[in-house]
């Protein structure tokens, strides 16, 4: 068959038995035939299209789409999600990876209210490259994670039976993964928990769950867990490296004695005072306090309690110059003040001030405060069990003195029950607690000039220690929904 007739669909073959070269058209049908694919997938400079260029070849859309197909095929095509090349330290779904990482990267936001006024320095790495590491600390994190979303406000399709059931495969696996490497660690000199701060994460997270789950047992021995593996490392001072470990642990601590009425477990016999070696803050609180005029009480309490008060009051107002002027604190104000107000306060004995005394009002007043402050996480109300009960019981039973040099005065007291009242509404009291709490708030709302205006009411609670950053908001809530069928307005 000769080249000039050629037709579409044929197979060619060229059978030379000479030395002649062939003609010019069979050496374009040669050409075409090795360079097929040479060229495919390279970009070539845009050609000058001839205007006089219309054959039916180049304007037909099939060789344009059969040309443009050829470049792309040389394009990889994405393989999987955005996860899908990061090595876990254990095989995890995917879904469950997704929560992880959604709930770090609000992490700081979530779990503490004061977090724009707070430095905590730059995101650690370690937490994260544990994920990759630690598979104890990858499933301890997957059931975590999805606790927290799943306490927030708003999903309907929340239980706690479904909860368990959603975490039971990643607490299992983080219970067997822990167990493991503790008895390793007791054939090899507590080498492998010593200086790992993922363990004691892992334990934090147990302790939280069981919490979340109503398992009260649990809780308190994964606590009493917890404290070991700290002493294992050599007490809280080794962990002065990692102050949000610390400040974690702590967190969990506390939040478990107020719930179950138990004592902490760290600091025995606390001792901790506040460190706050930063004269511009320090010197602001000394000279730039709100009035007081209702702070005279002070002088009559327990030495103990009043120096907690003038501590979280110092504090305090630290916080809302920070807010005000945008300025961030160090994060040893946040872990120093907790610790050194908190602790002292629970390990007083039980019953150590009487039923109804003022003293015992402000240890319980300043306790609910500090639980709004350092404990609760942003638009999340952890749960308590006991310390309410015990603050409803002592402000039934309360027997405030005359606090003004007008005894004669019948609204004395009524500036410090208020502020005790709102303390409670904003920090532990649910809506269980309303049929009593709303009268009496409403009474001494009208009583401290306040029946028609927040702003009077938010001057009285800030004339003893109130963050309007973490309180204003469910402080107003609170207001508005005392008063009688929408009487009191802004």
């Amino acid at each position: 068959m000769t080249p000039g007739s050629k037709s579409p669909g044929e197979i060619h073959f060229i059978v030379s038995t000479g030395t002649k070269k062939p003609d010019p058209e069979m050496r374009k049908l040669i050409r075409s035939h090795v360079m097929i694919g040479k060229n495919r997938g390279k970009t070539l400079p845009p050609r000058k299209k001839k205007t006089a260029d219309s054959s039916p070849e180049n304007s037909n859309p099939s060789h344009r789409y059969a040309e443009t197909t050829a470049t792309l095929d040389i394009i990889p095509r994405k393989v999987g999600s955005d996860l899908s090349f990061i090595r876990f330290a254990d095989t995890i779904e995917e879904s469950a990876v997704a929560v992880i990482l959604q709930f770090s990267s609000i992490a700081k936001k979530a779990l503490f209210p004061l977090e724009s006024c707070i430095d905590f320095g730059a995101k650690e790495k370690a937490w994260m490259e544990a994920l990759t590491l630690d598979a104890a600390y990858l499933h301890a994190m997957a059931f975590s994670a999805q606790d927290y979303f799943d306490l927030l406000p708003g999903r309907a399709n929340f239980s706690l039976d479904n909860s368990a059931r959603v975490a039971a495969p990643h607490v299992v696996k983080t219970l067997q993964l822990l167990r493991e490497r503790l008895e390793m660690s007791a054939e090899h000199n507590v080498k492998l928990i010593k200086g790992s701060f993922s363990t004691a994460a892992v334990v934090l997270c147990l302790v939280f769950h069981a919490h979340l789950m109503g398992e009260q047992q649990a809780a308190l021995h994964h606590m009493r867990g917890l404290r070991k593996i700290v002493d294992l490392g050599g007490g809280l001072p080794s962990l002065s490296n990692n102050l949000k470990l610390m400040l974690e642990i702590l967190r969990c601590d506390v939040g478990m004695a107020l719930h179950y009425g138990s004592k902490p477990l760290f600091f025995v016999n606390p001792s901790w005072e506040p460190y706050w070696p930063y004269p511009e803050f320090t010197s602001y609180s000394q000279t730039s306090a709100p009035s007081l005029e209702y702070c005279k009480f002070t002088g009559n309490l327990d030495p103990e309690l009043a120096r907690a008060w003038e501590v979280t009051k110092k504090f305090s107002v630290l916080v809302n110059h920070a807010a005000s002027t945008r300025q961030k604190l160090p994060k040893e104000f946040l872990l120093d003040t907790m610790a050194s107000v908190m602790y002292p306060i629970l390990h007083l004995p039980s019953g150590h001030f009487e039923l109804g005394s003022l003293d015992e009002a402000i240890r319980l007043g300043l306790l609910a405060y500090c639980s709004s402050v350092f404990l609760q996480w942003a638009g999340v109300r952890l749960p308590y069990m006991h310390f309410p009960a015990m603050y409803r019981n002592c402000l039934v039973n309360l027997r405030l003195p005359e606090l003004n040099e007008d005894s004669n005065s019948d609204n004395s007291s009524s500036p410090l029950l208020l502020w005790l009242l709102m303390v409670g509404a904003v920090s532990v009291f649910g809506d269980c607690d309303n049929a009593w709490l709303k009268p009496w708030l409403r009474v001494n709302i009208e009583l401290c000039g306040g029946s028609n205006s927040w702003d009077v009411i938010q001057r009285v609670l800030s004339s003893f220690i109130w963050i309007g950053l973490v309180h204003d908001v469910p402080g107003k809530a609170v207001f508005h929904s005392a008063s009688s069928s929408g009487q009191y307005h802004h």
